[in-house]
């Protein structure tokens, strides 16, 4: 089994999204699909109604059962009208992320991103380290393509920081470029392999089956990924079992 193995065979759940807005449906509508760019997310605007919410997406299975609700302005706030920088720079901390149930919800759908739609990708990765943050005792695994990557952006840099000063047993995967000096209990695995350069992931176990996640993403071109996340407990702990087996010290 290898990271792009994985993302070929997670079983494909299908979601419905259905915004309802009363002012501009269909502006919303086409920026959330050129940021959900999967053929298992169908996307549109919903009919309003006393019985619909208002300002909101749902999230529905394929068979109709509603998994999530979400305020536009929720989704907005941290996906559809911000960029990177909010990332980059640190503004916001490990702390205050507080990912949209409705994106949260649309796990196991794997999904190509290019340029700056990869924030959903970005957001993804930020919630399960944040899941990290809150666990005790656990392992969160984390691979950055190049090891400097953790240094050359600052909001990373305080993340891994604080989660590495923590109860986390922290596990940093990349190219050897430059690595990075951590405190705490960090754990540097490195080899000049496709996989390392090509592969960006979170994975975060060894902890409460509720606070289990994993975002895994393969590069397959510039600036372009395709990738998925779970929070399914098993699912988690094998790709954890697959990294501890393939990249041991």
């Amino acid at each position: 089994m290898t990271i792009s193995a994985f993302i070929d065979t997670v079983p494909l759940a299908r979601r419905t999204l259905t915004v309802f807005n009363d002012d501009e449906p269909e502006p919303l509508v086409r920026m959330l699909k050129r940021m959900v760019d999967s053929p298992a997310v169908e996307i549109g605007a919903g009919e309003i109604s006393p019985e619909t919410p208002e300002n909101a997406v749902i999230v529905e299975d394929e068979d109709g059962t509603e998994l999530a609700v979400s305020s536009i302005s929720e989704i907005s706030a941290c996906v559809l009208l911000v960029n990177s920088d909010l990332y980059v720079t640190g503004t916001r901390s490990i702390e205050e992320v507080d990912t949209p149930a409705a994106l949260r919800h649309l796990d196991e759908v794997r999904f190509s991103v290019t340029g700056k739609r990869k924030m959903l990708l970005i957001e993804l990765s930020r919630y399960i380290e944040s899941l990290g943050w809150q666990s005790d005792d656990n392992t969160l695994h984390a691979g950055f393509q190049y090891l400097s990557r953790i240094d050359d952006e600052r909001g990373t840099r305080r993340v891994y920081d604080r989660l590495a000063d923590s109860d986390t047993d922290l596990h940093l995967y990349g190219l050897p470029d430059r690595v990075p000096e951590l405190s705490g209990d960090t754990t540097i695995h490195t080899e000049p392999c496709d996989e390392l350069r090509e592969s960006w992931f979170v994975v975060n176990t060894d902890c409460d089956a509720d606070m289990k996640g994993v975002l895994l993403a393969e590069r397959t071109g510039p600036s372009q990924w395709r990738g998925y996340w779970s929070f399914d407990a098993d699912h988690v702990d094998e790709i954890s079992t697959y990294l501890q087996n393939r990249y041991s010290t």
